[in-house]
């Protein structure tokens, strides 16, 4: 059944161009403009960008660091929340719970979000590695060497994996409040205060405010051991807090959708 549920519900959302464009896209198409912007603008303005070696695989780990971005919280949240909202707008879902399980639906869903979301968080590591390659280029020997490592790859997996981590429990978040209150707005609201307020409290409370249990700071320790050189227990501290995060939605999301009313929808 999942066959037929994956295309359709991929179909669903590459016809809503618009949803797939400020939901998707948005946030790693501007991710790759600053970069050119900036880099642009030092190379025309003081000849230069960097003198030094560019490590192209860790330079592109780094910039996956945009999924723990909060306004790009908001966008994904944005387009998630299109894709589970959708059958509750148009009163779809007594059409589809005859023919498939519940969790075939809610998985159907939530995989066609995660595989968009894997899709952006290509374009920014591409976009970073070709943006690196054409100012090393432009610049010749004076833009630094390009270097390319094992280690490095290995590094940019592990952080293309962190991210879509942290991106999936932002998913199951955002489908769980959906399924809740049949709301795309109240997700994308709540979706946006959880990062907000993370920001916030780090603020308040500094380091203090790492120990806590939410999903930014778990996704920010991991990132920190992968790329900075953080604490091997934070590291571990930060994965356990994403999957105990994403285990505990996911499955509350499942269970709350299995038991709602649609014959009606």
């Amino acid at each position: 059944m999942m066959k037929t549920l994956l295309p359709t519900e991929m179909l669903k959302l590459v016809r809503q161009p618009s949803t797939l464009f400020w939901g998707f896209l948005v946030v790693p198409l501007v991710s790759v403009l600053l970069k050119l912007v900036i880099e642009g603008f030092l190379v025309l303005r003081m000849g230069q960008r960097n003198s030094g070696d560019i490590d192209l695989f860790l330079s592109a780990a780094r910039s996956l660091s945009v999924s723990g971005n909060s306004l790009g919280h908001l966008l994904f949240a944005l387009g998630v929340a299109s894709v589970f909202f959708l059958e509750y707008r148009y009163a779809t879902w007594r059409l589809l719970v005859p023919r498939h399980s519940r969790s075939e639906l809610y998985a159907a869903k939530l995989f066609v979000c995660l595989i968009w979301l894997v899709l952006g968080l290509l374009v920014v590591a591409l976009g970073d590695m070709a943006l690196n390659l054409l100012f090393s280029i432009l610049k010749g020997q004076g833009g630094g060497t390009v270097l390319l490592s094992v280690g490095s790859f290995l590094s940019l997996l592990a952080a293309a994996g962190i991210a879509l981590l942290e991106l999936a429990v932002l998913a199951s978040f955002v489908a769980v409040i959906v399924i809740l209150f049949r709301s795309m707005i109240a997700a994308v609201l709540s979706a946006f205060l959880l990062a907000i307020g993370a920001t916030l409290l780090q603020l308040y409370l500094g380091t203090d405010a790492d120990r806590l249990p939410l999903p930014t700071y778990g996704a920010q320790a991991l990132r920190d051991w992968l790329l900075a050189g953080g604490s091997p227990v934070s590291g571990v501290f930060g994965f356990a807090v994403l999957v105990g995060w994403l285990v505990i939605l996911t499955g509350f999301g499942l269970g709350v959708f299995s038991r709602q009313q649609l014959a009606v929808e």
